[in-house]
């Protein structure tokens, strides 16, 4: 990365015409670099976002939000021609390694588009309807890694409230990263995420690629745009408390988001 970036990497398309106008004024006011922009499921969802990365593209990096009924494998390749980064998956209709999946995900890694996905307890809506939360634990996580080792996979809110699961699975697997965005930093200590994220380049048991394990947490803020100076700021304390070094401060910011979802490389 020739700059050190700001990337919050889990951020929702507002649904007012302007939103991602007063987005763009917003980040730029407290120094927000990049967006990974998440959209709505469909045709006109996603548009929306095709015409935020048109319209402001040095700040806007385009997440396609999954259809699960009615996108195909086929359909990744349009994502990834229409200018998409990665693709968000949520409210699977089976647990996220399922086998009948596995064609989806085969389509994300060969056409390098990161995979972020939604883990733990989704927030209950005004929508009705089956809902498995269980099939949205951070352990399949684990086996998704484990069978794509080429493909780079975003989880959400360190899969609370499975926070051990997600963070033995990401020293596991080099390919696994996690965002601390949604309540965690506000109803956990500091302390509580460093005896979580223990290891680094000189512990016993440690990454397989000799990280630290802040190297593989990701800024991310999913709140509103006017809102995320405070989860910034929340990530700021953990980072002070722990007396985590500038460097991994940067990485944890946007360093490693920026490799993962290839932000330099395709310009985004």
């Amino acid at each position: 990365m020739s700059k050190k970036m700001i990337v919050d990497t889990h951020h929702h398309c507002g649904g007012a015409p302007d939103y991602i106008d007063r987005l763009a004024e917003s980040y730029a006011r407290v120094g927000i670099d990049k967006v990974c922009l998440i959209s709505g499921r469909g045709v006109e969802g996603r548009g929306r976002v095709i015409e935020g990365m048109k319209k402001h593209p040095k700040l806007v990096v385009g997440i396609a939000g999954f259809d699960w009924e009615n996108d195909k494998p086929d359909d990744i390749a349009r994502f990834q021609g229409e200018g998409f980064s990665g693709v968000k998956f949520i409210r699977p209709p089976q647990t996220y390694h399922h086998k009948d999946f596995w064609p989806i995900y085969e389509k994300c890694r060969d056409t390098r588009l990161t995979g972020l996905f939604h883990l733990g307890i989704v927030s209950r809506g005004k929508g009705a309807g089956f809902l498995d939360n269980n099939f949205m634990r951070p352990i399949y996580l684990d086996c998704l890694a484990r069978m794509f080792p080429e493909w780079n996979i975003h989880g959400a809110h360190l899969g609370n409230p499975w926070y051990e699961e997600a963070t033995m699975s990401c020293r596991w697997n080099p390919n696994l990263y996690f965002d601390l965005s949604g309540s965690t930093l506000k109803k956990k200590k500091p302390e509580f995420l460093g005896e979580l994220l223990w290891w680094n380049s000189t512990t016993r048991y440690r990454d397989p690629n000799g990280r630290d394990a802040w190297e593989k947490i990701l800024f991310g803020s999913d709140v509103p745009h006017y809102e995320a100076h405070d989860v910034l700021h929340d990530y700021d304390n953990v980072i002070r408390a722990l007396n985590l070094s500038d460097e991994i401060r940067w990485r944890i910011l946007g360093g490693t988001a920026a490799e993962i979802y290839r932000i330099e490389e395709e310009g985004a």
